[in-house]
């Protein structure tokens, strides 16, 4: 998954001291910090921060977050003498913006202050993205919690919800459900319109049987993103959900009519929208819209798999119908299921290996690469269909296919 990065620029301002009012260590500080000398900004401005004449000063403490932040934006060069200057630089500029707002109670620091909180806010989101790409999502959870804190100081509610998206995928990825419900849902209240954190929450009170909830979550989606049609094929889902069948094609045709006219997403819609009417065993109007799909685009991979990942399921319950049936049964009921079984097993195949293909001439390798877990899913269906249908040359192939997959991993 691409993160999207922040970047943040910390804003350094030249405030004027009367000469009465800061020691020696303030003024120095400052001077050194516009010149870009920090190793002596660093020393001026600690031991202003602990002389009993400048320490409470909420102006004392905005230079030490200021200058430790510069600190911070010099880690990144390798060729700067000063990277290595302060490892704790973030700990050290957070703490310095929360004391110079606890101080400055007239605010007249607010957006200066404001500026390091959003820097070191965003280097922990950064830190979170990075670790949550290393696959390392307790410690990516941790960073994304001090970020929230951090923007939580300025009111940044873009920021905020930055931060809880990586907490909540972080959750996720930790199979924390818990966890990952409070921040998406705290998303949620604050109007996300990522489709994501919706789905996530939706799929999960799908899978807790809880039906309300989940259609509460459809509702303040479609609340929240009246134009999105993803929020239209969740409320379908909500209504079938809940065995409001009518309500729910009729989401389905809404969101088909919202989109019919953008050629490049209706395809993908149809198949969407077969997936949905595929739950209710509606398989006509799912085969419909499926079908409706591959006619506007018959290469494409989602309408593909999807039909015949359909159509090997409904061969499945047919092989398990045709099982159950009595041994003495004499009224050729189990000949006749194997029959239909072994029909609906032949007719996916046509699908699996058109979603093949397409996977098969895609030229970005990194897409491809993507792709893998799709097709072995596809070759492990054909391999199942292609050992009952005893098309052994055709078998052999799948087989081949698989053991490459299998030795590339």
């Amino acid at each position: 998954m691409k993160l999207k990065k922040m970047s943040i620029m910390v804003a350094l301002f030249a405030l004027t001291l009367s000469a009465g009012a800061q020691n020696l260590n303030v003024q120095s500080a400052i001077q050194d910090l516009k010149k870009n000398y920090l190793n002596k900004a660093k020393k001026e401005i600690d031991l202003a921060c602990e002389h009993e004449n400048t320490k409470g000063e909420p102006k004392t403490w905005l230079y030490k977050g200021l200058i430790y932040a510069r600190i911070g934006g010099e880690t990144t060069n390798p060729k700067s003498k000063f990277k290595d200057l302060a490892p704790d630089w973030a700990e050290q500029a957070y703490a310095a913006a929360l004391e110079c707002k606890r101080l400055d109670v007239k605010k007249e620091y607010a957006d200066e202050n404001n500026s390091v909180f959003r820097f070191v806010g965003n280097e922990y989101y950064t830190r979170s993205t990075e670790l949550y790409n290393k696959q390392q999502y307790a410690d990516a959870l941790a960073c994304s919690d001090k970020a929230i804190e951090m923007f939580q100081n300025t009111g940044d509610r873009k920021y905020i919800d930055e931060a809880r998206y990586i907490a909540g995928i972080s959750c996720k990825a930790m199979k924390n459900n818990e966890g990952m419900k409070k921040y998406f849902t705290q998303m949620m209240k604050a109007k996300t319109d990522k489709n994501l954190v919706y789905r996530t929450l939706f799929n999960q009170y799908k899978e807790d049987g809880n039906k309300a909830e989940a259609k509460q979550v459809a509702d303040r989606y479609l609340k929240n993103c009246p134009k999105d049609y993803n929020a239209f094929l969740l409320m379908a889902e909500a209504y079938l959900l809940n065995d409001d069948v009518e309500k729910g094609k009729e989401m389905i045709n809404q969101v088909l009519e919202m989109t019919k006219e953008q050629s490049d997403i209706y395809p993908q819609i149809l198949g969407l929208s077969a997936a949905i009417l595929e739950t209710t065993q509606d398989y006509e109007g799912a085969e419909a819209k499926y079908s409706e799909s591959l006619t506007i685009n018959p290469t494409q991979f989602d309408a593909n798999f999807g039909m015949g990942k359909m159509i090997f399921n409904r061969a499945v319950d047919k092989l398990d119908a045709a099982n159950a049936v009595p041994p003495d049964d004499e009224t050729g009921l189990y000949d006749k299921l194997l029959g239909e079984a072994n029909g609906f097993f032949s007719n996916s195949t046509k699908y699996f290996t058109a979603a093949i293909n397409y996977i098969d001439n895609m030229t970005d390798d990194n897409a491809k690469k993507m792709q893998r877990a799709n097709l072995f899913n596809c070759l492990q269906a054909l391999k199942t269909v292609y050992a009952r249908l005893e098309q052994y040359d055709d078998l052999k192939a799948v087989n081949a296919r698989l053991a490459e997959i299998q030795q590339a991993q």
